[in-house]
């Protein structure tokens, strides 16, 4: 159930512009304060705009947390910066260890602000307004909305697999070497299953006859509500100021 403001009633341009401007931002700033403040308005825009659990923010968190806490120590010991050395005999100094806080939260921001719009986005929105709005090769955004639709289900299936496998095994898995076992076949699982679905939407797009013709007709109609233009123009405003205060 979403509560507060549904981001899902808005249409996919809207929420595209707004990433966008989001992306710039992240980009933009170098210090982590106000990447952390985004970030800040991040999370709540996930969870009481779009309707993600905190347990489901925290375990899409997760996976990026792998990524980013590696690139924090290689950044912080790596990078020469400014400021009094935090540890006696290694090179990190307090500047180093803020632009590697800011390079980490960056990634944060833009790994989330993509979660929001995958999660609150119809595939099919997205593919008739981008074709019909933005003149876009209808080829070019099928792909992009087979990538939005198909996501979700891989870490579904992914996830069942697992449950699986730990009802077969009567226990939770024990060790190193039993987790990892776990997440290869849960891996291979989640790549059976792509390979079969790719197969089966290639084979219905074939009958189908897609790609046959240059353009397609829409049964499905997507507008943009005045609501959607201010928000636009808002977020292009906003970044813009803050990128220059």
């Amino acid at each position: 159930m979403n509560t507060g403001w549904n981001l899902h009633k808005l249409d996919p341009l809207s929420k595209l512009v707004v990433l966008f401007s989001v992306a710039l931002l992240a980009m933009y700033w170098d210090t982590p304060a106000p990447l952390l403040l985004l970030l800040t308005v991040l999370l709540v825009l996930a969870r009481y705009g779009s309707g993600i659990g905190w347990l489901k923010l925290l375990g899409r968190m997760g996976y990026i947390i792998i990524f980013a806490l590696p690139l924090f120590v290689i950044t912080a010991i790596s990078v020469p910066g400014e400021g009094a050395q935090l540890f006696p005999g290694l090179p990190i100094s307090v500047g180093a260890v803020s632009y590697a806080a800011a390079i980490s939260l960056r990634m944060f921001c833009m790994f989330l602000s993509s979660v929001i719009y995958i999660w609150s986005t119809d595939p099919q929105d997205f593919v008739v307004i981008m074709a019909n709005k933005l003149k876009l090769p209808y080829r070019l955004v099928y792909g992009v909305s087979m990538a939005l639709a198909f996501l979700p289900l891989l870490e579904r299936e992914g996830r069942v697999h697992a449950q699986a496998r730990k009802l077969r095994f009567g226990r939770a898995p024990r060790g190193l070497r039993e987790r990892a076992m776990l997440r290869r076949d849960s891996l291979v699982a989640v790549f059976s299953g792509a390979i079969r679905r790719v197969e089966q939407t290639a084979g219905a797009m074939e009958a189908k006859g897609f790609g046959a013709y240059s353009t397609r007709t829409y049964l499905r109609e997507v507008r943009i509500e005045r609501s959607g233009y201010v928000i636009m123009l808002t977020s292009v405003v906003l970044a813009s100021v803050m990128m220059m205060f």
